[in-house]
């Protein structure tokens, strides 16, 4: 008997039953009943037995952890084998390459020749290349690296307490019996340090077997002359994440948060109104600017005293006859003859004391602003200050408004016009027209600065959020879920071989492309004729299942090697010169049989290359490759 065992790719998944519970009506090509099986068995015989064809499922997830995974569990069916002394070949197609190599370095550390391995093909494998990480705390897992931290806290403690003693020159616990007992607690206090970085060290050296010289040297020695790689030139898995590394992936463009930043104009008045008014240190910077700058510079208590008793005089006018008058100090005020007679003696006091004062106007403002903002009842607020100490909110919003009413009008000229009804007209101007004006040009003052600052904020900020991006997006599409090795680029070659083998000859080549090229636009076509009903489909389709539905991932080279009659013919011719297999009467009498035997000896007795897939100039094909690797992350939903 001999045996192929076949190692699917990502995301690939046994494929579901039928609707009816019948067979499913198109089997992937690793599975049993497979188009590629019964070619197998059609083109190729056992030299002993019976041609025996094994799946090998695994998870199928973008996981370097679950590939290692799978690549233990396939040492294992590889030793099963082994103890039957049955030959066997392997093909692996896309990551299932990946966990094929894995199980050989597994065997290689073993020190497994796996005699009876014939053949190991890969088929289209990006095989990662890794570069482990420097220090073994980053190489740990999470739990290693609590419990290392926790091994060396003992150590730690020693440490410092001997710092702390010998920088402050204090007595120490040991007394004078240094350096005996100082060294020997150090020595005790490092041993659990000591003990699990040894233990760590080594269970570290078993687990990242990529780096140990003698065991990639075995492996290469053993296995390396059995490997056939069959690789299309334009294969997107391999040019993609070849190129990967070096791809500038732009998600955010300099200008995305421009837009949503300037906005903050809008509302940036109305903030800066609320952030001053419920400031009590700003409120009461205000108010003791304008009574020190403003209105102390004006004061004149013989003018101020003058102007109460005119007003508490011009107060009795007002009030009823008979009724008693007093001043706000509580003397009696003598009660004029009338009203008329009130205003007419007002009016030629005031005119004096303008004539004795020309500043009047000026001080009786400063009175007002006193009365209004720094006195309660007739007596000075608490401190001296502010009423409320800025925390007022009906004080605050009246100082604010008396800003940029009667202060700005004040300032914008009111104090030159002598006449009282162009000043009164001046003061109810000025907050109408001139008052919004000047907001206008400040707001829009503003917004110039924040949309500078913006675009400042935003470009630093593309750059930040695409460097995380593009590294997220570059380990998922590696699927570099290791936690002490960093995903660097891809190689058609596993790491522990020096040299690649030549991709696929040009003929069998374009019939490659030609398949992929001719499933592409039947998808397009598809999917055009059904984009109108995506839409209103029932049940609604995601992202992701309109793209199932009417894309078959056969559009990618990388997808399309088993649906090709001529490719499944080559494998078979590869399989067939391994000893325990043979070619059948069928497939020797098949006009391909001399076909796949000359893309055989072109592949086979080319002279192998060190050169990597990235090391060539990338073209427009290459960065459909990256696109596609890159499209393969996204997670997307309704």
């Amino acid at each position: 008997m001999a045996t192929i065992i076949a190692v699917h790719g990502t995301f690939a998944a046994p494929t579901a039953a039928g609707p009816d519970g019948g067979p499913p009506p198109d089997l992937q090509w690793w599975e049993k009943g497979s188009v590629f099986e019964n070619d197998m068995r059609a083109l190729i015989d056992a030299r002993d037995g019976e041609l025996n064809f094994l799946p090998f499922p695994w998870a199928g997830d973008n996981s370097e952890m679950k590939r290692r995974e799978a690549g233990e569990r396939l040492t294992k069916t590889m030793r099963e084998l082994e103890a039957k002394s049955e030959p066997y070949c392997i093909v692996g197609h896309s990551h299932g390459g990946s966990i094929l190599s894995d199980a050989l370095l597994n065997n290689a550390a073993r020190k497994r020749p796996l005699a009876n391995l014939k053949r190991w093909i890969t088929v289209g494998t990006p095989f990662l290349k890794l570069r482990r990480e420097l220090w073994l705390l980053t190489r740990l897992s999470l739990m290693r690296k609590v419990i290392f931290v926790a091994s060396m806290m003992l150590l730690l403690m020693f440490i410092v307490y001997v710092l702390a003693t010998q920088l402050g020159g204090d007595q120490t616990i040991f007394g004078r019996t240094f350096p005996r007992v100082w060294v020997a607690t150090g020595v005790l206090a490092s041993l659990p340090a000591l003990t699990f970085y040894l233990a760590l060290r080594w269970l570290d050296s078993r687990s990242l077997l990529n780096y140990h010289s003698r065991i990639t040297r075995r492996a290469k020695n053993s296995f390396g002359s059995r490997w056939l790689p069959l690789s299309h030139p334009e294969d997107e898995a391999i040019q993609g994440l070849a190129l990967l590394p070096d791809a500038r992936l732009n998600f955010f463009d300099k200008s995305f948060a421009v837009s949503s930043i300037t906005l903050l104009s809008v509302i940036t008045l109305p903030l800066i109104y609320f952030i001053i008014l419920l400031s009590p240190p700003a409120m009461v910077g205000i108010a003791e600017w304008l009574k020190t700058e403003i209105y102390d510079a004006n004061a004149s208590p013989e003018a101020e005293a003058a102007l109460s008793a005119l007003r508490e005089q011009l107060m009795v006018a007002h009030k009823g006859d008979g009724e008693a008058v007093t001043t706000e100090s509580g003397a009696a005020v003598q009660t004029p003859l009338d009203r008329q007679a009130a205003w007419r003696q007002y009016r030629e006091k005031r005119e004096q004391l303008e004539a004795q004062y020309p500043n009047l106007d000026a001080i009786e403002r400063g009175m007002r602003f006193k009365k209004r903002f720094f006195e309660s009842r007739g007596r000075p607020c608490d401190g001296g200050t502010l009423c409320g100490g800025g925390r007022d909110v009906a004080t605050n919003s009246g100082l604010l408004l008396h800003v940029v009413t009667d202060e700005l009008s004040w300032a914008l000229g009111a104090a030159d016009l002598q006449d009282r009804r162009k000043r009164w007209f001046w003061s109810l101007f000025v907050p109408a027209i001139i008052v919004p004006a000047i907001l206008g040009v400040v707001a829009l003052l503003l917004m110039v600065v924040i949309q500078a600052f913006a675009t400042f904020i935003s470009a630093v900020a593309s750059m930040f959020l695409n460097s995380i991006t593009n590294a997220e997006v570059k380990r998922a599409a590696y699927g570099n879920d290791t936690e002490g090795e960093i995903a660097i680029g891809a190689l058609d070659r596993p790491m522990w071989l020096e040299k690649s083998l030549p991709r696929l000859p040009s003929t069998i080549a374009d019939l490659i492309t030609d398949y992929s090229n001719a499933a592409a636009s039947q998808s397009i076509a598809k999917f055009r004729r059904a984009i109108g009903q995506i839409r209103f489909a029932v049940p609604s389709h995601t992202a992701d299942t309109a793209i199932s539905t009417y894309f078959t991932w056969k559009e990618l080279v990388h997808a399309s090697y088993f649906d090709v009659p001529e490719f499944r013919k080559l494998i078979a011719q590869s399989i067939s010169r391994a000893e325990g297999f043979a070619p059948s009467e069928r497939f020797k009498a098949d006009p391909d049989f001399e076909r796949t035997a000359k893309w055989l000896g072109e592949i086979e007795n080319a002279p192998g290359t060190t050169d990597e897939p990235a090391d060539r100039e990338p073209g427009p094909k290459d960065a459909k490759a990256v696109a596609a690797v890159v499209g393969s992350t996204v997670k997307a939903s309704p």
